[in-house]
């Protein structure tokens, strides 16, 4: 099996994929809390699938940055070793 190549524009992707899923998982969670009985289990697991997509967020974020000056640093290089 091949390692996965991760690329900016996925990376990128995913956090988007993320978000979307996080601010759909904080509407229901709202809509949750108002009902008239609402259910503190599903309540708290909401939250605890929340706090995972956060984690991942930020997990995506310091790929993203720990790619970037690796590329930064390749193009300040090809500059000064271009012939």
């Amino acid at each position: 099996m091949q390692p996965r190549m991760l690329s900016f524009a996925s990376l990128q992707n995913r956090i988007e994929t993320l978000r979307r899923r996080h601010r759909e998982l904080d509407a229901r969670i709202s809509a949750e809390q108002s009902r008239a009985a609402p259910d503190f289990m599903q309540i708290k697991q909401l939250k605890q699938e929340k706090l995972g997509l956060r984690d991942a967020i930020r997990m995506t974020q310091i790929l993203i940055s720990r790619m970037q000056p690796r590329k930064i640093k390749q193009t300040w290089q090809a500059q000064f070793h271009s012939g």
